[in-house]
């Protein structure tokens, strides 16, 4: 066949191929043009047009040439932006009324994510986690991945690389006109005037070094004009710049103290990552550890191994000069080898072979962060360059001393609005500033400094690597115990550094370490399971005996089997852990119910969504959960993970046998007001928070209120999160104005969703405690809770920083509309019968409540809304 006539097969071929996507195409436009027809601000026709289209764009794309030959065919421009991203012009094509090319640019981002991060749901499913602008914030991270940051992180290198090609830049001869004499060399802002044949400098800004400058200084050098490390592209770097921090931060061990880095490979969110902690048998130590996102594939299988200290710090001196060190495995053994001629073969020894009796100990996590900062490149250079001078002034002032004087050992701490400033007691008029506060805090405690010699090395240790950090201040046992550094390098590696503070002249430390714990915590478990009570009933806990006044298939309500695997995959898709839990300080503790149905079936599902939940609230936060586990096996749990791992965070099991929700309920609540907790998060075994962008606070809400303390939120007795599927809040959440971005914003509601309720510790504060009656065993005990609580004068709130997600979403409490509303009257003829005195009826002809004079009695002049500034 000759070309011609190859080219002609394969232009009808293609024309063919256009002709089919266009009529394809048609369907999508019956779906964007009923959104634009009908609703444009109907979420649900949204997500469904925006789902034809990402289909229709997910088919076509796989033939790029029929892809570029439709949208020229529709007269649209193709360019590698557009090949790239073809919904550039896809959405464009399918909504061609619209004008607002924001809007454009934000479907045409959210598709391309969708796609990059291939999705295993439908669009519409996947949209309804977040909203377009909610998926849109995420995708401007995700393919911004990589490049941001480093302007922020790189500021101080970057302003000294501009003025230093500025500086040395010629000049073919001096502008004059000026008169700087007497002003401090530097950079300058100016005016120079061209009339079209030479150019005068007319005006010179007599403020060096200024913002406009900075700013314009900035600009000539980005990002990416500053090199790397040095080191950046060798094999091991990664590793090398793990053990240089650990041992460049930490300094050398003590005097007969045994130190060492341990290091092994774990899972952290289904990835497998290297960790590098120091360890040390000294009683409390500045610590430092580094999670690798690449693991170190040696390792693999290998367990928890310890590099010697020694063995550290000569890796770390001769890699600078050898680059080229691997790891070397022979069976067992693990060891640093150098690449010189005389190898240096350094052995990574198996923590169980390590011989001494004495503990080692680790770093332990601070109970709540305050001070939050940030630390520059240029301060920590100042700093150490100030140490330097501060030695040297004060030799100077104390040579003349007859008798040995001692150099001055400890930084003095003082706050000045949003700085934190050092100085020494031997020195009283020379103060530096050091840390950039995120906002005003509260004063250092009095007896609290920081010691000169590790503040230094911190910073020589973390000034090569060219990155700003961030931190806080780390209370434990006492408050301002540790400063602490949390640092995410842009490839992903982790670095955390915790340093006691000094707390007397002879710099004894603060206590910021514990027994190294591989393992997890012990399951704390009561010894005896309380007594069984009646089977349980109520809309979620329904065991098949439970249900005796109904017909047989009412009492065999099958469900369909869900697919695990793609739902737990789904759920990790959509889920980002922090790096470490949010600290809230043991201000609040959580309680959950969870009850094991008889159905094999429905109690494998509630167990599955179970799981995800424990995990959920113990990588979110560190909140203390303590759950009743109502009719479980011994064998269940047992073979339960994150049962095992409840006591990390000082959680619990209380077992009890079969009872109804409100008994289990009533529990929580005893064991809220018998702790010291300030709330309560009462919960069933489903409950969680969505945490996208878009959801606001979420699960950092209770550190954040930790901060403010549980006196900012009188008036705020019981709340909970926003339910979804009663009320839209997106538009409400996100808009332009909102007060929620900066506020915790509480609003009048009798009406909560008892999947998760947030009840203050009433007995905490010599107040009535809210304790509903076990005898009330109808449908509605989550109204009952709130309209008890309502009646001894307690507000009931919804807190619009938080939505609610439940895992599971079954309902077995009724089979059909009938029998649903049958039981909801029932409940609430209940309900009035005890609170009619009150105000409370049945609206006429309805099953429903008629909760007004009811709430006009009870809520009084209580505030409908009460608004808190975030910390």
């Amino acid at each position: 066949m000759s070309d011609e006539l190859t080219k002609s097969v394969k232009k009808s071929s293609n024309a063919v191929r256009v002709s089919h996507y266009k009529a394809e195409f048609q369907k999508v436009a019956v779906s964007t043009q009923t959104f634009e027809a009908h609703d444009a601000n109907n979420d649900a026709l949204q997500y469904a047009a925006l789902q034809a289209l990402f289909d229709f764009g997910q088919q076509i794309r796989t033939e790029p040439e029929i892809l570029e030959e439709f949208v020229r065919a529709h007269e649209l421009p193709w360019s590698k932006v557009t090949a790239k991203n073809p919904y550039n012009a896809l959405i464009r094509l399918a909504l061609p009324a619209s004008t607002n090319k924001s809007w454009y640019s934000q479907c045409s981002t959210v598709l391309a994510y969708a796609h990059d991060r291939k999705i295993n749901e439908p669009l519409s499913r996947w949209l309804e986690g977040g909203g377009v602008s909610g998926r849109y914030k995420e995708a401007v991270e995700h393919f911004a991945r990589g490049t941001t940051g480093k302007a922020g992180r790189s500021k101080a290198f970057r302003l000294n690389a501009a003025r230093e090609k500025l500086a040395s830049a010629p000049l073919t001869e001096a502008l004059s006109g000026i008169d700087l004499n007497g002003a401090t060399p530097g950079f300058f802002r100016s005016l120079v005037y061209y009339d079209g044949t030479s150019t005068r400098l007319v005006h010179v800004r007599d403020t060096p070094d200024d913002a406009a400058t900075e700013t314009y200084l900035l600009d000539l050098v980005g990002p990416t004009d500053i090199k790397a490390h040095p080191l950046a592209d060798k094999r091991l770097f990664r590793l090398y710049r793990a053990i240089d921090l650990i041992a460049g931060s930490c300094g050398a061990p003590g005097k007969d103290e045994e130190r060492h880095i341990l290091i092994w490979n774990e899972e952290q969110d289904d990835e497998a990552v290297t960790r590098l902690k120091l360890v040390s048998d000294a009683y409390t130590f500045t610590n430092a550890e580094m999670t690798l996102a690449q693991p170190l594939p040696e390792l693999e299988a290998k367990g928890p191994l310890l590099l010697r200290y020694a063995d550290a710090q000569a890796f770390r001196n001769d890699f600078q000069f050898d680059h080229e060190w691997c790891l070397g495995v022979q069976g067992s053994v693990v060891q640093l080898v150098s690449s010189a001629s005389s190898p240096m073969q350094l052995q990574l020894i198996p923590l169980a072979e390590r011989k001494s009796a004495r503990a080692l100990r680790e770093g332990v996590k601070s109970t709540r962060r305050t001070k939050h900062f940030r630390l520059t490149v240029d301060k920590m250079q100042a700093l150490t360059s100030s140490v330097q001078t501060m030695q040297k002034l004060f030799d100077k002032q104390n040579k003349d001393s007859l008798t040995p004087y001692p150099k001055p050992k400890r930084f003095q701490l003082a706050q000045d609005g949003n700085v934190v400033k050092l100085g020494v007691q031997e020195m009283p008029n020379i103060w530096s500033a050091f840390l950039e506060l995120k906002k005003p805090g509260a004063n250092f405690h009095p007896h609290r400094e920081l010691s000169i010699s590790e503040t230094d090395r911190l910073c020589q240790a973390l000034v090569p690597y060219g990155d700003d950090v961030t931190g806080y201040f780390g209370d434990s046992d006492v408050d301002d115990a540790a400063l602490c550094i949390d640092h995410d390098f842009l490839d992903g590696d982790h670095f955390v550094y915790a340093s006691p503070l000094v707390i007397s002249v002879k710099m004894d430390r603060t206590l910021i370490c514990d027994d190294l714990a591989i393992v997890s915590a012990p399951l704390l478990m009561s010894a005896t399971p309380k007594s069984v009570g009646s089977p349980p009933f109520s809309k979620r806990h329904v065991p098949a005996k439970a249900l005796s006044g109904l017909s047989p298939s009412v009492s065999e309500i099958v469900h369909p089997a869900r697919n695990h695997a793609k739902i737990g995959k789904n759920r990790r898709t959509k889920t980002e852990f922090p790096v470490t839990p949010s600290v809230a300080g043991h201000a609040f503790g959580a309680f959950i119910t969870s009850y094991l149905p008889d159905n094999s079936a429905h109690r494998v599902e509630r167990k599955f969504d179970f799981e995800w939940q424990l995990e959920w609230w113990r990588r979110m936060t560190d909140i203390p959960v303590h759950v009743i586990a109502s009719n479980w096996t011994d064998a269940e749990l047992a073979e339960s993970k994150e049962l095992s791992l409840l006591g990390q965070h000082g959680g619990k099991i209380t077992r009890v046998g079969q009872r109804i929700l409100i008994e289990n309920r009533l529990d929580c609540l005893k064991q809220l007001y018998a702790s010291n907790f300030d709330w309560g998060i009462i919960m069933d075994d489903d409950a969680v928070l969505m945490q996208a962008e878009n959801h606001n606070s979420s699960y950092r809400l209770f550190s954040e209120m930790a901060e403010n303390g549980v006196t900012a939120y009188d008036g705020v007795d019981v709340f909970a999160p926003i339910y979804g599927r009663k009320v839209p809040f997106n538009k409400e959440l996100n808009g332009s104005g909102n007060p929620y971005t900066a506020n915790h914003v509480f609003k009048k509601n009798t009406d909560l969703k008892g999947s998760m309720i947030v009840v203050r510790n009433f007995v905490k504060e010599g107040r009535e405690p809210l304790l509903p009656e076990p005898s009330f065993r109808c449908h509605g005990e989550d109204t009952y809770f709130v309209l008890k609580a309502v009646s001894l004068g307690y507000s009931t709130m919804t807190c619009w920083n938080m939505v609610l997600e439940e895992l599971s979403g079954e309902s077995t409490f009724a089979v059909g509309d009938d029998d649903r509303t049958a039981k909801m009257r029932d409940g609430h003829e209940r309900l009035v019968s005890e609170f009619a005195h009150l105000g409370l009826r049945m609206k006429a002809g309805s099953h429903s409540l008629d909760k007004r004079d009811f709430e006009r009695r009870c809520w009084g002049e209580k505030p409908k809304e009460i608004i808190v500034e975030k910390p």
